[in-house]
């Protein structure tokens, strides 16, 4: 397209290629958008390519387990007893029954806070503590402690 002015002088103005030029802005414009994809799909892939944690849910049901053995053996009436007599071999012994035979467990009875001696070191242990204040008319003031593992 020439371009030209009105009078003596009839020399052109300017040269303009309109269609190449709209095509490479195009052609631009595309780029762009290609890159912006890519950037979005490499963040995508870099967020979400590990897998989320798997809860430890066998810790909690281990868990779950032994306070509900110590519950029963309160609601029966034999725990506050055992613990006022300071018997934790008998406790031990009642709580065999409730409990299932893959998991070990310790049980110890102290006012102040208690030691894991017999629990072993290289497992996963969970510990419950089930507080009883007192027996008929007496104050106890213990708690039963009660350490909670699988066995291997």
């Amino acid at each position: 397209m020439v371009c030209s002015r009105k009078g003596k002088n009839k020399r052109p103005t300017s040269v303009i290629n309109l269609p190449a030029f709209s095509s490479a802005k195009g052609f631009i414009y595309t780029l762009e958008v290609l890159i912006a994809v890519a950037i979005i799909l490499a963040s995508l892939v870099f967020i979400f390519r590990s897998s989320p944690a798997k809860p430890e849910l066998d810790v909690s049901i281990i868990k779950t387990q032994g306070m509900d053995a110590l519950s029963f053996l309160d609601a029966k009436g034999s725990l506050r007893k055992l613990v006022f007599d300071d018997n934790e071999t008998e406790i031990e012994t009642q709580l065999k029954a409730y409990l299932p035979k893959n998991i070990g467990f310790e049980v110890q009875l102290c006012t102040s806070p208690c030691s894991a001696v017999n629990v072993p070191v290289n497992e996963t242990v969970v510990a419950v503590s089930y507080y009883i204040s007192g027996y008929k008319e007496s104050y106890v003031g213990k708690k039963a402690r009660l350490w909670l593992w699988r066995k291997s």
